[in-house]
């Protein structure tokens, strides 16, 4: 069944891969390198060097590989609807109801999604953290109202 857009409140189209992702990879590369730059400036062995080097560098591969299966997911929609239910949509699946868990926060010009997606057995939680880099702040602005009147 499909809704009308007469009774959508919010329809966002969520990113594979946020700009928080993006930033917490160059994040651990940037500490990696600067922590075995320090090792070997302050007279450290050069064996604790590589193996930061190769700590941080296995880390930034895992994160990398999770982008990469990311990008390859089906496409993700979260709809709101005006009754103040929420649904997300995975492109090629039929719709599944979710509700607002309690990390969801407004921070800034940034939102926090968690949501428990009912339909799964276990209560699949999924967690995004959308910021104007990621959708339009006025998508942004938007999801916090709506946010409030689903429950959050």
């Amino acid at each position: 069944m499909r809704s009308s857009p007469a009774s959508v409140d919010l329809s966002l189209e969520l990113p594979p891969v946020t700009a928080a992702g993006r930033a917490a990879g160059a994040m651990v590369a940037l500490a990696t390198a600067f922590l075995a730059w320090a090792v070997v400036r302050s007279g450290g062995s050069m064996t604790a060097s590589l193996l930061l080097l190769l700590a941080g560098s296995s880390i930034v591969a895992a994160l990398a590989r999770s982008w990469v299966r990311a990008r390859r997911q089906p496409a993700l929609r979260l709809v709101a609807r005006a009754d103040g239910s929420l649904w997300l949509y995975v492109a090629g699946q039929g719709p599944s109801r979710t509700t607002i868990g309690v990390g969801t926060r407004v921070i800034g010009p940034s939102v926090f999604l968690d949501l428990r997606v009912e339909s799964s057995p276990v209560g699949e939680r999924f967690r995004i953290w959308l910021t104007p880099f990621d959708v339009p702040s006025l998508a942004i602005r938007r999801c916090s109202v709506v946010l409030r009147r689903c429950g959050r």
